[in-house]
């Protein structure tokens, strides 16, 4: 089986396969593994037999794929959506802790090639917040930033992140005040903290300081949403911009997701050194 034009983008991955029967009775055939935004694994399994009636040869092909979180321990569940033009299959949705082998296609022919576009989501919450969003009368809880403040609410808050949790649960300070300041954080940033948290949107801008905010709260979920989305919009222009911003705040999982999206070829290093030297 051979793979070509593999390459990774965030959460999105895609390949080109191409199979054939050397009229070998049986053979089975596992695709390297494929890492998606370095939390979890794809492969493909082609199984390929060919029989003779007596006449002519006959093929059969199985088509499998697996899909496994890397990290067994992450608290968070993962969804894939698998599409191939060539199979004639759409969407099709499998989860990360399966783990098992799941029959995509089959055909009766000796050679074929065909293109996969696998695209990884975070499942969301079965909880729902998003009534309460536009909710004034019950808010008893203030996130304050250097420019203005966002009102919430408190259980609402408790069940998006541990370190919040902790601190509206005990002696802290803060519960008993009934607000948090947040440092170096807009107000914009907590309005989108906030969308979020009850109606699961992102913004399409501010979203590097999301992520710093998700980090600091411990949020693994919007944390891993922040670095895809920030993945899925990589060019040369702005990779090395953002590597420096990983690096200087130490957002790991940001960093490794430009790696790996450097590494696939889905942004050239020769054209980050363009822009970066000479600004082209």
């Amino acid at each position: 089986m051979e793979v070509r034009d593999l390459i990774q983008r965030g959460n999105t991955l895609q390949a080109k396969f191409g199979v054939t029967n050397y009229n070998t009775p049986f053979a089975s055939k596992i695709s390297s593994e494929c890492i998606i935004s370095g939390t979890a694994v794809f492969q493909v399994r082609v199984i390929a037999a060919q029989v003779n009636n007596g006449h002519t040869n006959i093929y059969n092909n199985l088509i499998f794929v697996k899909f496994m979180k890397l990290h067994q321990d992450d608290d968070l569940n993962y969804i894939i959506k698998f599409s191939s033009d060539e199979l004639g299959v759409i969407n099709k949705t499998f989860i990360s802790d399966d783990g098992t082998w799941h029959l995509v296609h089959e055909n009766k022919r000796q050679q074929y090639k065909f293109d996969v576009t696998v695209h990884m989501d975070i499942v969301p919450s079965t909880t729902s917040f998003a009534m309460l969003h536009e909710d004034t009368e019950l808010t008893d809880f203030e996130l304050r930033g250097e420019d203005g403040s966002i009102r919430m609410h408190r259980a609402v808050l408790a069940s998006a992140s541990p370190v919040l949790r902790r601190m509206l649960g005990g002696t802290w300070r803060e519960a008993a005040e009934g607000h948090v300041d947040v440092p170096g954080t807009s107000k914009a940033t907590l309005q989108n903290l906030k969308d979020y948290i009850y109606l699961h949107t992102l913004p399409d801008v501010g979203l590097e300081q999301l992520l710093l905010l998700a980090s600091y709260y411990m949020m693994q979920d919007l944390e891993q949403k922040c670095v895809d989305k920030l993945v899925s919009i990589l060019t040369a222009e702005n990779a090395c911009d953002l590597i420096e911003f990983a690096a200087k705040h130490k957002v790991t999982r940001l960093l490794l997701a430009i790696l790996e999206c450097v590494q696939s070829g889905a942004v050239k290093v020769n054209e980050m050194r363009d822009h970066f030297l000479h600004g082209k």
